[in-house]
């Protein structure tokens, strides 16, 4: 097929053969000949095209960002002739890495290892091999990439992390604050009805008493539960912000994991993971989460409304406004502990308006998983 430059030799050279003859000059006739030629000598240059095919095996098929990962392409010559060798593009996502095939003769294959880049988190297509042939000029270019690829998952970095200060309390008498998953068949204490409490708990006679709705603080007195509300909305971040944020929710999830807590996440644009999915399918969605243009901190919590209070609550964020923070108060009641983390590249997040919140202000991950860890750390 031609290329760009092949094209345009052959428009300008027919044009210079058009003009040519019309008006008889000559010189502009032999070049315009000439752009042709080199266009036929082009096409005849690739028609003999390496006919070669590949698989690959990417190895591990999941990995942790910044851990090694390859890609073992095996290549086979198809044709009836020795390949010359050269120069191949292995697709890597959006991005093509130069492969050096070698020499082979008819039916011989090779396996050819080459390094992917893992510094960024996604899930990467890799492959096909694009196995091509073109003329000294550039003018024609001949061959189809392999049809073979494979996938790699680039999972998020994640910082060694301390529980939630109540997220260790397994006292079977009942913990003194309040500290253990709502819910369950303990009862606690009363406290104030919150929009999306369940109308069987409330406490008529005490609500008569104090004239408001008081409700049954009823706690799981077994199991730690974490809840991560993930801010992806694409208006919250500047620079590099968002991955810091992703490596801050993963880390507090493979934290919960780790001990056998349950957990759940919930992202602004809808997207909800907990502990009943498998380890490795709850980091493939984490590296899969992404930039979104909709969605709000208000739609994630009412989302949760049937699933809160649990022991403590993480709002991972960037530059989140005081009347967004400001709706978090309404649930405020339903947690012992609130954590509100705010990433920013540029300095300067927004202050909090959300009463009895601990606020970690960070750049980068390593910074907030040592606030978070100093903060956590039984004394």
């Amino acid at each position: 097929m031609l290329t760009a430059t092949g094209k345009t030799f052959l428009a300008i050279g027919g044009a210079c053969v058009v003009i040519g003859v019309l008006l008889g000059y000559a010189t502009m006739l032999a070049l315009g000949i000439a752009l042709l030629l080199a266009v036929v000598i082009g096409r005849l240059w690739i028609i003999q095209r390496p006919r070669v095919s590949a698989t690959r095996v990417v190895v591990p098929e999941r990995v942790r960002s910044g851990r090694p990962a390859r890609s073992q392409l095996t290549v086979t010559n198809a044709g009836r002739r020795r390949t010359t060798g050269g120069i191949a593009l292995e697709r890597f996502g959006s991005e093509q890495l130069p492969v050096q095939l070698p020499s082979l003769e008819p039916n011989e294959s090779a396996v050819i290892t080459t390094e992917l880049p893992t510094s960024r988190r996604g899930v990467f297509t890799v492959g096909p091999l694009d196995v091509t042939r073109a003329d000294p000029f550039g003018l024609v270019r001949s061959g189809e990439p392999e049809e073979g690829i494979a996938k790699l998952w680039v999972h998020p970095l994640v910082h060694p992390l301390e529980p939630f200060p109540s997220g260790v309390a397994r006292d079977l008498e009942g913990p003194e604050r309040g500290e253990a998953l709502e819910g369950g068949v303990t009862f606690h204490t009363l406290r104030d009805y919150v929009r999306g409490d369940d109308l069987r708990q409330i406490h008529w006679r005490s609500s008569a008493r104090v004239n408001k709705l008081m409700v049954r603080h009823n706690v799981d007195t077994h199991q730690p539960r974490s809840l991560v509300v993930l801010d992806n909305r694409a208006a919250s971040y500047d620079g590099n912000a968002f991955e810091d944020a992703v490596r801050a929710a993963a880390s507090i999830v493979v934290a919960s994991m780790r001990r056998g807590f349950e957990f759940r996440v919930i992202t602004t644009d809808g997207v909800e993971l907990d502990q009943r999915m498998p380890a490795g399918k709850v980091m493939d969605r984490l590296a899969e989460v992404g930039l979104a243009f909709e969605g709000s901190i208000e739609s994630s919590l009412e989302l949760a409304q049937g699933d809160l209070g649990g022991v403590s609550m993480a709002l991972i964020t960037g530059i989140a406004s005081p009347e967004e923070l400001e709706h978090v108060n309404l649930f405020r009641d339903r947690f012992d502990v609130l954590t509100i983390a705010q990433f920013t590249q540029v300095g300067g997040a927004r202050s909090q308006t959300v009463r009895d919140a601990t606020v970690i202000t960070a750049q980068t991950s390593e910074d907030f998983a040592r606030a978070w860890n100093k903060i956590t750390r039984p004394a």
